[in-house]
């Protein structure tokens, strides 16, 4: 068995292929539909809102972090979701742990409507969709 196999093998690799005439068609362009225009949607500017962050007062609470790991991302991810300014320090952070952390506040940070800002090198602000922070120019 072993030898007809090894023989239908040898006479596939020599036997040739038919060669076929084959002949292409040019490419007909079509041109895309025009894309509908999209209405603007009127700016809107969003109303405070003071979460479970504030006193009576309607101070907003500010929390300064400076994680050691990855593992406090739980931590800060909790203060914006309870409404809270963060000042994140990652300078205790390694490459890989910095950008894997920014990552996912970012996350958290779109989903709430929230803003992120670089204020110094390993130094970030994070903060709600009703605190806004401007530069002095």
């Amino acid at each position: 068995m072993f030898e007809s196999l090894a023989e239908k093998l040898k006479k596939m690799r020599e036997t040739k292929p038919l060669e076929e005439e084959v002949t292409f068609k040019p490419y007909e362009e079509v041109s895309a539909p025009a894309a509908p225009e999209k209405a603007e949607e009127p700016q809107r500017k969003p109303t405070p809102v003071i979460t479970g962050a504030g006193d009576a007062d309607g101070n907003i609470e500010l929390k300064v972090v400076k994680p050691a790991s990855f593992e406090e991302v739980s931590d800060v991810a909790d203060y914006l979701l309870e409404g809270c300014t963060v000042v994140l320090n990652l300078e205790l952070l390694d490459a890989a742990s910095t950008l894997r952390m920014l990552d996912f506040l970012n996350g958290v940070t779109y989903s709430t409507d929230g803003d992120i800002k670089n204020v110094a090198r390993c130094t970030y602000i994070i903060t709600p969709h009703n605190v806004d922070v401007s530069d002095d120019k």
